[in-house]
């Protein structure tokens, strides 16, 4: 019995595998999987043929390359099924659906309010899941998690902007729900993966994606596979040190206090409490994001000041990562990212000094375009590369 299981187990690896070759071609035929895979010809044609009777390949186009008999091109059924990919943070939770050939099909946002329990916010992404999927044909769930998680036990670790945030089993809860493979990466790593995939990093071995949103983290891709450490702690450069200047002095703090979105909005309503100039308005002793990237587009004094130094750590920051690792890219996801003038151009002024060495070289820096489903995007599609079919 362990034999024909695990038999069943290679043939399982071996489909996914020629699954992912097809997804990864926008044209290959029978003939070129056997050769891809070193397999006979014969043995791709058996994985092939029952893929297509269980409706995970069709087989499309003729293509003609030179003489000879036109070449069968295969393609993904997008009706074999669909997967969700979950992506939260502190403030809310983005949930996508795409089909089998990864195409987008249904997207939803919900608000995580500051009062909301862990548990409040476990039963938001499941309502979110149910809101979009179709159960009869789900095939996987991929979410993106904040903070900390262990990857062997399926659990979220800890992530301090969620009260009582601590060890909670995402894998198992899910996967007793739904029935389907359940899958869980830090979230920024998700948006790693979902600019691999799809975005500005296709074809790009060595980028690393910067996430800032309530805290800030760091997807680092090397020879094209995400880096995550012995621990699963790499990226986690919310605590890296940076210099920030006060009236009086310098002082040291943590990257998150001076650049994360909440430390910004923080700063900000503190000094608008204060009477500063500003056109921003304090709305329950807070300033709202979208009040604050109004502002920034009308280059209001008080936000100019309060990103260019936040654009000075991330370029400082930037800087150190990039005289490591020697990225070609480095792409910038979450709401600043949208600020082209008043974030990214600052923080390539930062960068490109720091970097153009006789022994450095800095690399390219470009805004996410993925706006706020970046994660929930790369989720889904860590599900879908890591599924297999029954066998």
């Amino acid at each position: 019995m362990k034999a024909v299981k695990t038999k069943q187990n290679a043939i399982a690896e071996a489909e996914s595998e020629l699954i992912r070759l097809v997804r990864q071609s926008e044209s290959v035929s029978r003939v070129e999987l056997a050769r891809q895979l070193n397999l006979a010809p014969s043995t791709v044609g058996l994985y092939v043929d029952r893929l297509v009777s269980e409706g995970y390949l069709q087989e499309g186009r003729k293509a003609v390359r030179g003489a000879g008999r036109p070449r069968t091109i295969l393609e993904l059924d997008p009706q074999a099924g669909h997967f969700i990919g979950v992506d939260f943070e502190a403030s809310q939770i983005a949930i996508t659906s795409v089909d089998f050939s990864q195409k987008v099909h249904q997207q939803e946002v919900i608000r995580i309010l500051a009062s909301d329990s862990a548990k409040q916010v476990v039963d938001k992404i499941e309502s979110g899941i149910r809101a979009i999927a179709d159960s009869d044909r789900l095939l996987g769930i991929g979410i993106g998690v904040p903070g900390v998680i262990d990857h062997a036990q399926g659990i979220a670790v800890h992530y301090e902007h969620i009260p009582s945030w601590h060890n909670i089993s995402l894998v198992g809860h899910f996967t007793q729900l739904f029935e389907v493979p359940v899958y869980i990466e830090n979230n920024i790593r998700a948006m790693a993966l979902a600019e691999q995939w799809f975005g500005s990093a296709r074809g790009v071995s060595d980028f690393v994606c910067l996430g800032i949103r309530s805290g800030i983290g760091a997807g680092v891709v090397i020879d094209g596979r995400l880096h995550t450490g012995r621990d699963g702690l790499a990226g986690e450069i919310g605590n890296w040190p940076c210099r920030r200047a006060t009236r009086q002095s310098q002082e040291i703090l943590p990257l998150e206090q001076i650049a994360s979105v909440r430390a910004i909005l923080s700063e900000l309503a503190e000094q608008t409490m204060a009477g500063a100039d500003t056109m921003l308005t304090l709305k329950r002793n807070r300033i709202v994001l979208e009040d604050m990237l109004h502002a920034a587009e009308e280059n209001d004094p008080l936000v100019l000041k309060a990103l260019t130094q936040a654009a000075t750590a991330v370029g400082q920051v930037i800087a150190q990562i990039s005289l490591l690792l020697n990225p070609q890219l480095m792409i910038v996801a979450g709401p600043l990212a949208k600020l082209s003038e008043t974030f990214l151009e600052p923080l390539r002024n930062v960068v490109n000094p720091l970097s153009s060495t006789k022994h450095a070289k800095a690399p390219q820096i470009v805004a996410s375009q993925f706006g706020m489903y970046g994660g929930a995007l790369g989720a889904a599609a860590l599900a879908v590369h890591q599924w297999k079919p029954d066998r």
